[in-house]
């Protein structure tokens, strides 16, 4: 009986212990909540930054988010809706008979492009070119496209995104389209990664539903990351936001969580512009992307787009191609920006989007 009670003082003082632990972060938790203390030391550094950077707000689950109801300071005839995203007001109930489409990127899915040094338009990006070649067709309201693209994400993003916000949706198809940003420099001097497994996800999101948490888990401090565009040294070999391993691990777990929904995913690739004098002359931007030269910068994309490829091929999804030959490149980009398509290049994508969705995507009884 001694030895007994002697085992069990030791447990005793220890399951004292994690109550108090527990009862400590209880109260820390509601200190947060009912101050708003992390929002006031997460502060707003984004509205002080760079022009591009005024549409975000700090959010630690997803390092930035897009700020709801923005008006675009470049084009302020583009408001954001409630929830951040460009496009019409969206429900998370889906309307009875409507086939939703979930598009997933970065800036050249949100639709902006730059026409000059500084100057910057939002052309209609491809999710509302394919929305309205989807209305034309089959009539209003019978499928919905949902924009989730935000300048600067990766595929890291893309992966909280399509867990936090596309999967609530009960989306029928998910569009994937990486393949920039992931491999440009990082002003955090470090890569993001994602945890690779079910249940690591599962905490991960119980974490970040405590703002306490999520305070304490967000390194990436917004104000730091912007004061530091631009000044690292260029590299042949910098430290990127996501690595080829990484990066193949976020595309194929956003397509096993696709399909695990009942959701059928489509990858599209990332076509780099023709090199032209103008693009060339930017060394601002050369130099924001961490590489030396535009040589090692489309060496790196030439990587990654091969990733995205092949884990298309192996997952057996489609990995759609919007590349075309350099002569009719120059009519789809602008001169000045290398990344991101202008307005016929975002109708082409619409419409190779549209040809894959009437092959395989709807039931014919749509149209």
């Amino acid at each position: 009986m001694r030895a007994r009670g002697v085992l069990s003082r030791p447990v005793r003082k220890l399951a004292k212990s994690l109550v108090a632990a527990l009862a400590t972060l209880l109260v820390l938790e509601g200190a947060v909540r009912l101050s708003d203390l992390d929002r006031r030391i997460l502060d707003d550094p984004f509205a002080r930054g760079p022009v591009l950077f005024r549409m975000f707000i700090p959010d630690p689950y997803l390092l930035w988010r897009n700020r709801p109801h923005m008006r675009l300071p470049w084009a302020p005839s583009v408001r954001l809706n409630a929830r951040g995203f460009r496009g019409t007001e969206t429900a998370r109930q889906r309307a009875s008979g409507t086939l939703r489409i979930a598009v997933l990127g970065d800036s050249c899915t949100f639709g902006v492009l730059a026409t000059g040094v500084g100057r910057f338009e939002a052309p209609r990006p491809y999710p509302e070119v394919l929305q309205a070649l989807l209305d034309g067709r089959g009539g209003p309201g019978r499928f919905e496209v949902i924009n989730y693209g935000t300048l600067g994400y990766t595929s890291f993003h893309g992966l909280r995104v399509l867990r936090r916000e596309a999967l609530p949706d009960a989306p029928d198809i998910v569009v994937i389209r990486f393949g920039w940003n992931d491999h440009l420099a990082s002003p955090l001097d470090r890569g993001v990664t994602s945890p690779h497994g079910p249940r690591l996800e599962a905490l991960q999101d119980l974490l970040y539903r405590s703002r306490l948490a999520g305070l304490l888990l967000y390194r990436a401090v917004p104000v730091m990351a912007i004061s530091r565009l631009g000044h690292w040294v260029p590299s042949a070999h910098p430290i990127v936001w996501v690595s080829p391993d990484e990066y193949a691990w976020n595309l194929s777990r956003m397509i096993d969580l696709a399909r695990s929904r009942g959701a059928r995913p489509v990858l599209l690739d990332a076509p780099p512009a023709p090199l032209t004098p103008k693009i060339r002359g930017n060394t601002n931007f050369l130099r924001g992307t961490g590489y030396a030269t535009f040589a090692q910068l489309l060496a790196a994309h030439a990587r990654y787009q091969a990733i995205a490829e092949r884990v298309a091929r192996n997952k057996g999804v489609p990995f759609l191609r919007t590349a075309v030959s350099p002569g009719e490149a120059a009519a789809l980009f602008s001169p000045y920006d290398l990344p991101h398509p202008n307005a016929a290049g975002q109708e082409r994508i619409a419409r190779i989007l549209l040809a894959e969705i009437l092959r395989n995507g709807a039931p014919a009884s749509r149209w």
